[in-house]
């Protein structure tokens, strides 16, 4: 017996090994997926396979390319170049294009997979928003249901753990709860003064632990409340708006004394 289960091991660790990627990178959270449309381009996730790094890196971008329908009908070759798209064809072929971040992975013998996140600029001449990778999240009604916030930050350990803390707590404060109810409804069944009194002695110990484990509850809520809040968590992308401070110089005719008034204006968009 100890025989066919070291030979069904064997056949099917290969099979399970299969597909399994692996990396010396930290796996950051964009990978899962990501695509927001800004105001002046796109930014998105895409992948792909390659027979080396530099292959895989190309086919990606080439993905994106297509996906945006820049290269629709065109035959072109994309490269990445320090993290500069660039598209060589023999028609005319414009686009703005850049690598905000990178994952590698490798997938087996002579097989690697990257992971691009991509910036597409709408048209050639508008100017990127700015990507940030920060661990700070904004407020979000999550923090109130114990876990989901730590979650939603990529803490998943800590997540687990207060939705576990919080369950085992509740769940004895119910238990003890019953436990008191229970014990005081003996006490009017017996006329032995020592059950009577060993009743009422269990029932105030449950009603003690249960005052306990409530008071353990609430701690443990508050606690991941505020850390749920302030608490920073995985590195996360934020796009920023393109605000600027321009300052332009200006002449017009001043009407009281015939002559021009000069000046500056300051515009500030945001």
């Amino acid at each position: 017996m100890k025989q066919v289960l070291v030979i069904l091991i064997c056949a099917l660790l290969p099979a399970t090994t299969v597909g399994q990627c692996t990396s010396s990178q930290e796996r950051p959270q964009w990978v899962d997926g990501f695509f927001k449309e800004a105001q002046n381009s796109y930014i998105e996730v895409v992948s792909a396979d390659g027979y080396d790094e530099s292959n895989a890196r190309n086919n990606a971008a080439a993905v994106a390319i297509e996906r945006r329908s820049l290269s629709t009908g065109k035959r072109v070759q994309v490269t990445v170049n320090n993290g500069v798209v660039q598209v060589i064809g023999n028609e005319e072929l414009t686009v703005k294009s850049r690598v905000i971040d990178e994952y590698r992975e490798r997938c087996g013998a002579g097989q690697y997979r990257v992971h691009l996140l991509i910036q597409t600029a709408k048209n050639p001449t508008l100017n990127f928003e700015r990507v940030i990778f920060d661990p700070e999240y904004d407020f979000s009604p999550r923090v109130f249901v114990p876990g989901m916030a730590q979650i939603h930050k990529g803490s998943i350990t800590k997540g687990v753990c207060f939705i576990a803390g919080e369950i085992a707590l509740v769940g004895g404060v119910v238990v003890t709860q019953s436990l008191k109810a229970s014990y005081e409804s003996k006490i009017n069944t017996t006329h032995n003064a020592k059950d009577k009194l060993d009743y009422i002695s269990k029932s105030d110990n449950m009603g003690n632990i249960s005052n306990v484990l409530i008071a353990g509850a609430a701690a443990v809520y508050l606690w991941n409340v505020i850390d749920g809040i302030v608490a920073k968590g995985k590195k996360h992308v934020s796009v920023l708006s393109d605000n600027n401070l321009k300052i332009t110089p200006f002449a017009a005719p001043n009407f009281n004394s015939g002559g021009l008034t000069s000046g500056i204006t300051l515009t500030y968009n945001f």
